[in-house]
């Protein structure tokens, strides 16, 4: 998927776009961007994308506008770029603030003209841990364990989505002729971590997409880091930048394993924040993440 994309924006642009979607749409109040979408506008982005490889500039350009560093808003911005500068859709409004009078009732990510018809979106990268083996929906809780993928879901579809009513639109927009064929779909990425990375194949929840991307996750401390060669090195992610794969034209700043435990030993000595690490092997570019995952406190999610 991202093997030509070596300049770590223009990755990140292409996984925004290509990487397997989380969740499954099997019913019609689920509407989900699906991978087959995925594939689609990856196909009809890809000459556009080696353009950016080329030259990334006007890509860069666009992100020195974000001043946040939240994996979200850095997700938000490369969706926005993507549509206003890949594709040939027509962004009406992205974060569109939707109020009736003094009350303000919610906001609408991304809504765009495609394909003859109104497209709204809501969007979102996530990473939940799946707390214990054959879980429910609520036990995949985000690594700050303030949200969980039940309450996501929830919030999509029940929340989010059915805020596009012709008269919220009407009420902020004035250029709409076409809020009767409104398509709603939820644009969700990102990653699961399971306690037992090689053994979920066959255990994945309903709603979920089963391709979905995985990680491992372990108590500081209590479990060791995953087996590895004597020839993979290890990194820290740091946001926002937790989206593609980590590429890393030399070793230059990697971490041996007996680094990367040093460096865990130190940052939990002082605080109680979960840390995000990739574990990156050798290829024909450098050194390739395979595998990540996150290290908590043992104490946690408490």
């Amino acid at each position: 998927m991202l093997e030509t994309f070596k300049h770590p924006r223009v990755r990140d642009l292409a996984w925004v776009i290509k990487s397997p979607t989380m969740l499954k749409g099997n019913i019609p109040e689920h509407p989900i961007f699906s991978d087959q979408d995925c594939d689609d506008v990856f196909g009809k982005a890809l000459d556009k994308l080696h353009q950016l490889e080329e030259d990334p500039a006007p890509l860069l350009s666009y992100l020195k506008q974000l001043s946040s560093h939240r994996v979200g808003r850095y997700f938000e911005a490369l969706i926005h770029f993507w549509l206003e500068h890949l594709t040939e859709f027509e962004v009406i409004a992205s974060n569109l603030q939707l109020k009736d009078g003094k009350r303000t009732l919610g906001e609408i990510d991304f809504l765009f003209r495609g394909n003859e018809q109104i497209i709204h979106w809501e969007t979102a990268v996530k990473y939940f841990l799946q707390l214990t083996p054959n879980c429910q929906e609520h036990e995949f809780i985000g690594p700050n364990t303030s949200d969980n993928l039940a309450s996501k879901r929830e919030h999509l579809f029940k929340k989010q989505l059915p805020r596009s009513t012709q008269e919220n639109l009407n009420r902020e927009l004035d250029n709409l002729t076409e809020t009767n064929s409104i398509q709603r779909q939820a644009f969700v990425k990102g990653w699961l971590f399971y306690r037992e990375l090689y053994e979920t194949d066959n255990d994945c929840l309903s709603t979920l997409n089963p391709h979905h991307l995985r990680g491992f996750w372990i108590r500081h401390d209590q479990e060791k880091l995953p087996e590895h060669t004597e020839d993979a090195l290890w990194t820290v992610l740091t946001k926002p930048y937790w989206l593609a794969p980590r590429l890393a034209p030399s070793s230059n700043g990697l971490l041996s394993r007996a680094k990367l435990i040093d460096l865990l030993q130190s940052h939990f000595s002082s605080k109680q924040a979960p840390i995000l690490v990739a574990q990156l092997k050798p290829c024909d570019s450098g050194y390739l993440e395979t595998l990540r995952g996150f290290i908590v406190p043992p104490q946690w999610p408490i």
